[in-house]
């Protein structure tokens, strides 16, 4: 397995991997927040506020240990570890409740997020009904029950939008929110309310969206000189022929443009 060329470490999985897929199936991007629990309530314990160390450690457990994650992990420092190839099916945002979803009126926050669809199911990554199979899954070391951040960091935004602008890239995937979800998004019964958990959760999706998109700056005007019309040019001054009188009218003619100021 190859290190992905925005990713930072690879520490391939050792935990049971899914199936490997054309990536021309990838269509979307989902986010997610990592991190909530004792597992990483124990790295913070171990290694107090150096957030590098708390990465790496968490990094390691997720390779090792942790059976359902995404294909990267961002975390507070903005370190991207990859676990997962890009051709290969993860285990990061399948759904028990398919059907519910296809059925049931989405809650009125999804609805007010998503105006122009229907159903969570009419997102791109449910295209083949299984987001798992059409996505890239995207971790994020979460502010851990208020113990390691309060928010997620500005490294990590940063980071995520290299990923997230290389994978679009090279995957071909827009850089638009319809193709660039959360889990919440995805699965608002199960990720999208108390009981079972925001995810992202406290996430700033202009930060994100507006770092793919920057504004092009209109290119500078080069100024150059227009040389002015023949009707504003400076009257040429009249010829007179070279004779002692036409010495003498040109004499008369400067002496008179004089007086009016001319």
């Amino acid at each position: 397995m190859k290190k992905y060329r925005a990713a930072d470490h690879l520490f391939e999985s050792k935990t049971p991997r899914g199936n490997q897929r054309d990536k021309k199936v990838v269509n979307s991007i989902i986010i997610h927040t990592t991190g909530y629990g004792v597992g990483l309530q124990r790295i913070v314990k171990k290694h107090g506020s150096d957030l590098a160390q708390i990465g790496l450690s968490y990094a390691h457990r997720m390779a090792s240990v942790l059976k359902y994650k995404g294909h990267f992990l961002i975390d507070h420092t903005g370190v991207i570890y990859q676990f997962l190839s890009l051709g290969e099916v993860g285990w990061h945002t399948g759904s028990s409740k398919k059907r519910k979803l296809r059925r049931d009126d989405p809650a009125q926050w999804w609805k007010d997020r998503w105006p122009k669809l229907k159903r969570p199911t009419d997102l791109e990554c449910w295209k083949e009904n299984s987001p798992n199979y059409n996505s890239i899954g995207i971790d994020l070391l979460a502010h851990g029950n208020g113990a390691v951040s309060k928010t997620y960091t500005k490294e990590q935004y940063d980071s995520l939008i290299h990923l997230i602008s290389a994978l679009c890239e090279d995957l071909e995937i827009p850089t638009e929110r319809e193709f660039i979800v959360g889990h919440e998004d995805v699965d608002p019964i199960s990720r999208g309310s108390k009981k079972g958990g925001w995810d992202p959760g406290k996430f700033d999706w202009a930060v994100l969206i507006d770092g793919l998109n920057p504004e092009e700056l209109e290119p500078e005007i080069p100024i150059t000189w227009v040389e002015p019309p023949d009707a504003i040019k400076k009257e040429k001054e009249p010829q007179f022929p070279k004779t002692g009188a036409g010495f003498l009218f040109k004499f008369l003619n400067r002496f008179l443009s004089a007086l009016r100021g001319g």
